[in-house]
């Protein structure tokens, strides 16, 4: 109860600094080191981009970029996370469950070595 509690109160602090930073409220929530440790390893545990290989939001792969956007779907920072990655421009990745390449959102990440969809595009 008291990590959904507190979870709640700090949610809006944490959300700005987007998925590639490391949580810290902007008040301590507790004085006892072991527990403020404790507290950051439940919150991580929540986050899908902490329990699930790092790897995955870079893939190359469609088939895991779905994977890793289906899995932002379902975490409580996706719109801070994606927000932070419009801020700094991410280069490439999954962020906020969208998928970046040089900077901007596109809908699908096409895998390497495909034709361009149309002729010209190519010109």
């Amino acid at each position: 109860m008291r990590l959904a509690q507190l979870l709640d109160e700090r949610l809006v602090d944490a959300a700005p600094a987007g998925g590639s930073r490391q949580w810290t409220p902007h008040q301590p929530v507790t004085q006892d080191p072991a527990e403020a440790a404790a507290l950051d390893r439940q919150f991580a545990e929540l986050l899908p981009c902490r329990t699930h290989d790092p790897e995955l939001w870079f893939a190359e792969h469609t088939s895991e970029v779905e994977r890793a956007k289906a899995l932002c779907r379902e975490c409580p920072l996706q719109a801070g996370c994606l927000a932070g990655a419009l801020d700094r421009s991410e280069p490439w990745g999954v962020w906020g469950g969208e998928v970046f390449v040089d900077g901007a959102v596109v809908a699908r990440k096409r895998g390497r070595g495909r034709p361009r969809k149309s002729e010209q595009a190519a010109a």
